[in-house]
């Protein structure tokens, strides 16, 4: 009996499952590794998804204020592929002991975070946070409310049209 369930198909499509979503974790834990330009100096830094956050990570440290700021909307961009992304931050905040910085897009609202560096002695020279992605009042609108304001209104138009029918 069981050779039998050893050989049918559900077990190997069952197999073959797992083994597929072993694989397609593996391959989206794996770094994604960028490169950009900026003030004539090369920065390239990685990208892996943790969740619905996304950590990075320079190579070198970005000493200069101004340009971590350009680098904020570089990575934005390179991770959400959204171009509605402010280029300047609406404000900023320290939370615990990150630095962080909110963009506004038309859609979302990006958080990016940068960690600090005096937790490792070894690593002074990095530098290293989070990106975090919240829909704002418009997405909620537009792909919430408003569906459900058609189907609120669709209700009761069709249940009005068949009280007409039926006087």
């Amino acid at each position: 009996m069981s050779e039998h369930k050893l050989n049918s198909p559900l077990f190997f499509y069952c197999v073959l499952f797992v083994m597929s979503i072993v694989f397609n974790s593996a391959l989206r834990a794996e770094p994604s590794q960028y490169e950009m330009n900026i003030a004539e100096q090369s920065y390239q830094y990685s990208v892996v998804q943790a969740g619905d956050n996304f950590n990075f990570k320079f190579e070198d440290n970005i000493p200069q204020e101004n340009v971590k700021l350009k680098a904020v909307y570089e990575i934005l961009s390179s991770i959400y592929k959204d171009n509605s992304i402010n280029k300047t931050y609406s404000e900023h905040y320290i939370k615990e002991r990150a630095r962080c910085y909110v963009f506004d897009s038309s859609l979302h609202t990006y958080s990016l975070c940068f960690l600090p560096n005096e937790f490792s002695s070894k690593s002074d020279h990095r530098l290293w946070g989070f990106v975090t992605q919240v829909p704002n009042w418009k997405w909620l609108v537009s792909r919430f409310f408003l569906p459900v304001l058609f189907a609120y209104g669709l209700f009761f138009y069709f249940t009005r049209k068949k009280y007409r029918r039926s006087d």
